[in-house]
């Protein structure tokens, strides 16, 4: 464990929230602010295009759960 880690598990409960999420902010700035590269931006448009052209072939979350339950 580096010194900087062991640090940041000496502040108190609140500190380590703040800190969290300030660092969440960060990343969400700095993801806002990247692009995604052109093959993930394939796949989601060919994603959305396959939804929006059968909106009826979907899985509900409960069933999705119950799968994962199975397997599991």
């Amino acid at each position: 464990m580096t010194e900087e880690i062991k640090n940041i598990l000496k502040l108190s409960v609140d500190e380590r929230i703040h800190l969290v999420q300030t660092i969440w902010d960060s990343i969400a700035t700095e993801a806002e602010e990247s692009e995604i590269s052109k093959e993930h931006k394939k796949i989601l448009d060919d994603r959305l295009t396959a939804h929006e052209n059968n909106p009826e072939n979907v899985v509900s979350w409960e069933e999705v759960k119950k799968s994962v339950k199975k397997i599991l």
